[in-house]
């Protein structure tokens, strides 16, 4: 079964039809990149009935050529599209807009394109197929609050905000500190 039929199959499942979730309000201007033409137009065609404003691109060209025209809050781009390295995509996405927010989709997951991924600051890794609407979509949500946020527009950094705006540092619940 292909990724187009199991969202769809997944989405209707779960909203009893298009367009049935909140997680599109607020919108969020989204580029699609994908070799798949299916897989694209699937993945454009839910965000698009869930309240975003989306671009499908099949090709690296078409996708460099829509960033320059700017306005986009988050992209998802495969790993594998024809007529450039695809991690190239993501470098130069990046120094375009620093705060877009990168979402990485493969059918070929590999722990180079992991780490690929996070240097270039993907916020998540996704591995085709994409069987499961309601997790692409709470990741794209995710993904469009972490953009939204004040803290976004500092890149996180702690010595950027003034001290009452820095969070407190969490640690995990297991981990206890070093005794001196």
């Amino acid at each position: 079964m292909t990724a187009h039929f199991d969202l769809m199959k997944n989405i209707e499942a779960r909203s009893g039809g298009w367009g049935m979730t909140s997680l599109g309000e607020g919108g969020g201007r989204i580029l699609v990149i994908d070799e798949e033409r299916t897989t694209g137009d699937s993945l454009g065609l839910i965000l698009q009935n869930s309240g975003y404003s989306v671009n499908v691109v099949y090709n690296a060209d078409e996708a460099l050529t829509k960033t320059q025209t700017g306005g986009f809050d988050l992209v998802i781009a495969d790993i594998r599209v024809p007529t450039v390295d695809s991690l190239e995509i993501l470098r130069q996405i990046k120094q375009q807009d620093a705060d877009i927010v990168l979402i990485v989709t493969t059918d070929y997951p590999t722990l180079e394109t992991v780490i690929e991924a996070i240097r270039y600051d993907a916020y998540d890794y996704l591995i085709k197929p994409l069987e499961k609407a309601d997790e692409v979509l709470a990741i794209v949500g995710e993904g469009l609050r972490k953009r939204r946020s004040p803290l976004a527009n500092h890149q996180g950094h702690r010595d950027s905000l003034p001290s009452d705006k820095v969070p407190p540092a969490q640690v995990h619940p297991t981990l206890k500190p070093l005794s001196t």
